[in-house]
């Protein structure tokens, strides 16, 4: 999909593996080709290496050659014989969704995975398939249009199997994880949440013990939501009240980072600062209110720490869920990056403190900080531009 100016294609994920299993069945991948956007969710015949080799395969392969305009049916050919053979069941597939997003319109294609679901204003939304045959493969089709606010959620069969035999006796059935998403606040939520409370469900009816490699990837088409980040004066004095005046002519959330910036900040508008008292927690400073700012907190240390959770997300999405009931600054300052920021502009303060040089505070410290958050963010799919001044 093109996206337009006001429109962002949000993903989201989660993925468990099967009890006791070191690799995941399940893989997935997003690809891009000029402008179209293609992720393939695959799940492996079986669990552990075979399964990984066999998913993998399968998603790369369909994501590559989709991603380049080629037909369908040729991509699942190369996959039927590129794929080896499993020797007790004596097959050589992989089951696998794929979704195609251009210009506002999905392309759903289905092969043995559970459905894909569709939600639109918070609901379920039926939507039409056709049925074609590739060799022996019965393959489902779906041309979707979208719309801001529609959300589709991909999964394997580890999530519609969750709790067989434990807390769900048939299964989590698709029906039942639709009735459990329309309960959700959808539209207030991101595809991130979304997957993340999918996951744990499925974790919480398996009594924390899966049976099945389970993976689920959610696809939101959002409105854009900017979060402008001041870290760090100006490298030149004479330039605060110009860098100052272009922060707050920009439109979204405004986070000051860094004691130094607060103090320019709250000079700049004649507001006072004001420390906010239940906030602070053993190693992150406490966080501060300045009228027409929506978030004030200390530098260095609680950017190091956001970027440490940051990270954490990354290699575990179920984490996400536990950044709710903390009131830390780095925490809501990591939840507000993951959760609700599209893109995020940082304005990078050039300023060096001579008393800092050397220290854990030190600009060169502060910078290589601001690089990393600026490379994690993009592993998400945020839009990040960083202007220094």
């Amino acid at each position: 999909m093109a996206e337009t100016e006001f429109q962002f294609l949000e993903t989201g994920w989660a993925s468990v593996n099967k009890q006791d299993e070191t690799l995941c069945g399940d893989f997935f991948k997003s690809f891009e080709n000029n402008g179209k956007k293609v992720f393939v969710l695959s799940d492996g015949l079986g669990s552990g290496v075979k399964a990984n080799i066999l998913s993998t395969l399968t998603t790369t392969i369909l994501g590559t050659m989709l991603s380049r305009g080629i037909p369908l049916d040729e991509c699942i050919n190369t996959v039927a014989t590129t794929l080896p053979i499993c020797r007790t069941r004596k097959l050589a597939y992989a089951t696998f969704t794929v979704l195609q997003i251009e210009h506002n319109r999905a392309y759903l294609v289905q092969y043995s995975n559970p459905a894909a679901i569709l939600l639109r204003q918070g609901k379920n939304l039926n939507y039409p398939h056709n049925i074609h045959f590739i060799g022996e493969k019965e393959i489902h089709e779906s041309h979707i249009p979208m719309i801001t606010g529609d959300i589709l959620v991909l999964m394997s069969d580890g999530i519609t199997n969750a709790g067989v035999g434990k807390l769900a006796a048939n299964g989590w059935k698709r029906e039942d994880l639709i009735a459990f998403l329309e309960r959700l606040d959808l539209v207030k939520m991101s595809a991130a949440q979304i997957a993340a409370r999918i996951v744990n469900c499925c974790l919480t009816l398996s009594e924390d013990s899966l049976d099945d490699d389970t993976t689920v990837l959610v696809i939101k088409l959002r409105e854009r939501s900017v979060v402008n980040m001041l870290v760090g004066p100006p490298e030149n004095k004479e330039d605060d009240n110009c860098v100052l005046k272009l922060f707050f002519a920009k439109e979204g959330t405004r986070v000051v980072c860094g004691g130094s910036t607060a103090n320019a900040v709250s000079k700049y508008l004649q507001k006072p600062l004001v420390a906010i008292a239940d906030s602070a927690t053993r190693g992150i400073p406490v966080m501060s209110r300045i009228d027409n700012v929506d978030y004030v907190t200390e530098g260095v240390i609680t950017l190091k720490k956001v970027l440490e959770l940051c990270n954490t997300y990354l290699e575990d999405p179920l984490t996400l869920l536990t950044f709710y009931h903390k009131k830390d600054a780095a925490s809501v300052l990591s939840l507000l990056l993951i959760e609700t920021a599209t893109d995020i502009n940082i304005y990078f303060g050039m300023a060096a403190n001579n008393l800092h040089e050397g220290t854990e505070f030190d600009f060169q410290t502060k910078l290589s900080l601001i690089k990393q958050l600026e490379e994690c963010l993009q592993r998400m799919n945020k839009h990040v531009k960083i202007s220094f001044c």
